[in-house]
This record gives structure tokens, sequence and C-alpha cells, in this order.
């Protein structure tokens, strides 16, 4: 494979941005009492650092120019031959909203003892011989099939590659909607619901009672999370059935927002969009799958 063109993402530690840039003195004093909320804050800063510069010097080893973009300063990447992440999922899910499809995405854990780094299936050692095998067109390469959502038929948001959230702006607030799925529709009341694509199973839909799904389906799934089953006129539960479940590709979910602060969240907390009571949105499998360095 011919690589010319690579980009290089990268997050700032959380030592970076608050001891070293904006002087955050509850955070120094933190550090400086040693508190546990802190633990080995500016070691983990080290180590990602050191992963930076390890990442840059082996590119220019293989004699691959490379452009450096702050995570914080995304903008759609169109002109890359390799997009490659340097951080946690975090940084890898929000680097995927501004790829198109077939990008080609390679996440480096850069602190593996700090980061879960489910998408991010290299570190620091391994990148050289990793961009070897690239190059040799002899690399493990993953599609990954991602979401897209429709707000009133418009489309919105990034196309989403681990999960979408559907709930009240108010954690501690209920979350009311009318949940359609075919012919079917029931209104609910519950702390929200999760749609993710298979490789998204693995995270929080998970935790709420979903279940894994093979990384290259083409399936999705949808999980209520926390109904509130409100008695029936006799006493006994109201008989939901809608509350998850594992769609096929050509199907769609659609929520119909009945309340006043109503928000859409596309894995994790950094893109969101706010729903007005009366907007309907539809969940439904995007064309446009990345490819990841797996």
């Amino acid at each position: 494979m011919k690589i010319n063109r690579v980009l290089l993402v990268y997050k700032k530690s959380s030592y970076q941005r608050h001891a070293l840039d904006t002087k955050d003195q509850n955070f120094i004093r933190l550090l400086r009492e040693k508190n546990i909320a802190l633990w080995q804050s500016k070691e983990v800063h080290n180590i990602h650092m050191a992963c930076l510069a390890s990442i840059k010097k082996d590119l220019k080893k293989l004699k691959i120019n490379c452009d450096l973009l702050l995570r914080y300063r995304l903008r759609p990447l169109l002109d890359y031959d390799l997009v490659i992440t340097i951080g946690g999922d975090g940084t890898f899910l929000e680097t995927s909203h501004h790829l198109k499809k077939n990008g080609l995405l390679m996440g480096i854990n850069s602190t593996p003892r700090a980061s879960v780094g489910y998408y991010c299936r290299t570190r620091t050692e391994e990148f050289l011989e990793k961009m070897e095998l690239l190059l040799a067109n002899k690399a493990k390469i993953q599609k990954l099939h991602r979401l897209e959502a429709h707000i009133n038929e418009k489309p919105a948001g990034p196309l989403s590659l681990n999960d979408i959230l559907f709930t009240n702006q108010n954690p501690a607030d209920t979350c009311r909607y009318l949940l359609k799925i075919g012919g079917r529709h029931e209104e609910q009341k519950s702390s929200g619901v999760w749609f993710s694509p298979a490789p998204g199973s693995t995270a929080a839909t998970l935790s709420a009672g979903g279940k894994i799904l093979p990384i290259g389906s083409t399936q999705f799934q949808y999980v209520v999370r926390e109904l509130y089953r409100q008695k029936g006129k006799v006493g006994s539960p109201s008989p939901f059935r809608l509350l998850k479940g594992v769609l096929s590709p050509k199907q769609q979910i659609q929520v119909i927002s009945n309340m006043k602060h109503g928000a859409l969240y596309f894995d994790g907390p950094h893109a969101s969009l706010r729903l007005k009571r009366g907007d309907e949105v539809t969940i439904r499998q995007a064309l446009e799958p990345l490819q990841a360095i797996w």
C-alpha cells in the first residue's frame, strides 16, 4: 500500500492542560499533596509525550511525512491516506466523526495502563512493525460500521461508531418519548435509550443489558435504560415489549421526544444536539463504514 500523506491526531494530557497550560491552582495543589484523584498524572503525561515523539521518529525512519493536529481542532479529513490517533478511545472516536467512507484509521494507545483503548489496537513499541505490514499490504484491516441520525427527516450529527444516546439534557430528570420500530410503538419513561452499531456493542450498551455483536456485523441494537414500569389499571405491570433488540441493516428505529429539553449524544459527551418536544429522531445503519488497522 502506498502511503503518501499521514495525519497524526493527538490529545493533550490532563496534566498538560491543567498544570502546564492553564496553571489550575486546585489541580496543582492536588498534585503537590499527592492526592489519589491525580494518581500518576505527571507520569501518564510523560508516557503520552514519549509515545508521540516515538511515532514521529518511526514515520521519519519510514520516510513518510506527517501533519500534526490537536484533537480539539478537528475538521473534515479528506486528503490523507492514513489518519493516526494518539491517545485513547475518545480521541479515536472523535477523529472518526471527520472521516468519510472507507477512511483508514489507526489508533495508538499512548498510555495503556491508564486507558482502555478498545479501538486503539496498536502500542508504541508495535507501531513500526504494523506500518511495515501496512506498506506490504499485510496488515489486518477491519471494517467498522456506523450509525446515522436524522431529526425530522434531516441528517443530524456525526456518524457514530460507538453509540448514540437519546436522553434528557438533565441527567436527573425523566426521559419521556414514543419509541417506534416498524408497525409497533410504545410510550415510555426511562433514563434514555442507547443505540449502538456492532463495534460499540461491548461498551455502554452492553453494560445496560445489550449483547455483544461480531465486530464486522452490519446489525445494530437498542437498549432502554432504567425503564419506569407504571402500573396498569388493575395493578399489573404495563406490557412493555420494546426494551432492547438487535435490528437488521434494513431496519430503522424512531423516537419522538416528549420533553422540553431532550438531547442526543454521539460517541460520548463532546458531540451533542438538543431536541425539543415533538422532534422525531430516526436511527439507522450508515452507508459509510470506516477501515481500521486492527
